[in-house]
C-alpha cells in the first residue's frame, strides 16, 4: 500500500515538472519571437547589418553590439560590424564555457543585457540607466529588453514618421467649421 502511494506522489511530481518545463518552454518562445521581431525592426529602421541575424541566437548579439557605435563609445572608433561581431563570438564563447544548463542560460541572459546597453543607452540617451536596465533586464529574465526594445522601436517609427493613422489625399484644407460632422472626413483608412 506504501508503494503506491510513493508511486502516486512520484507520478504527481513527474506531471508537475512536465506542466513546468512545458511552460518555460513557451515563455522562452515567445520571447524569443518578441525580441527578435523588435531587434529586426530596429535594425531595419537603423539600416544596421544583417537585420535577420536578430532571430539567430548569437546574432542578436551581432545586431546589438552594432548599436555600440556612437551610443556607448565614440562613433567611428570602431567598425560597427566588427564590434558586433566580436560580441557574437564572445558570447558564444562564453556561452560554450558553461558547465551546466543553468549556468549556460545565466551566461547567455548576462551576455545578452551586456550587449542590449548599446540599444538601452540608444534608447535613453543616459549610460546610467542604461545600465540599470541591463540589471533590470537580468532579473526579469529578459523581459525589460522587450518591453525597452518596443519603446524604442515605436520612438524610432515616430522619429522617421511612419504614422499609424494615414491621411486621406483630399483631406488637408479640411477645417471643423461645427456645422455638420461629416463621417467621411473622420475615417481614418
Amino acid at each position: 500500500m506504501v508503494y503506491i502511494e510513493i508511486f502516486g506522489v512520484f507520478a504527481g511530481l513527474v506531471a508537475i515538472g512536465i506542466i513546468l518545463l512545458i511552460f518555460i518552454a513557451a515563455f522562452g518562445l515567445v520571447k524569443w519571437l518578441l525580441q527578435g521581431y523588435f531587434l529586426f525592426r530596429i535594425a531595419e529602421r537603423k539600416n544596421l547589418d544583417i537585420p535577420l541575424l536578430s532571430f539567430v541566437p548569437f546574432g542578436t548579439f551581432y545586431v546589438a553590439g552594432q548599436e555600440f557605435d556612437g551610443n556607448v563609445f565614440q562613433k567611428g572608433s570602431f567598425k560597427p560590424k566588427h564590434l558586433g561581431l566580436i560580441f557574437a563570438i564572445t558570447g558564444l564563447v562564453v556561452y560554450l564555457l558553461g558547465l551546466s544548463i543553468g549556468d549556460i542560460a545565466i551566461s547567455y541572459l548576462l551576455m545578452e543585457s551586456i550587449i542590449f546597453i548599446g540599444i538601452f543607452n540608444a534608447y535613453t540617451r543616459n549610460i546610467g540607466v542604461a545600465i540599470l536596465l541591463a540589471l533590470l533586464n537580468i532579473l526579469t529574465a529578459g523581459i525589460a529588453a522587450i518591453v525597452v526594445l518596443f519603446l524604442y522601436h515605436r520612438k524610432l517609427s515616430r522619429t522617421f514618421n511612419d504614422p499609424v493613422v494615414r491621411e486621406e489625399p483630399g483631406n488637408e484644407g479640411y477645417t471643423d467649421s461645427g456645422k455638420a460632422d461629416n463621417v467621411e472626413q473622420h475615417r481614418n483608412i
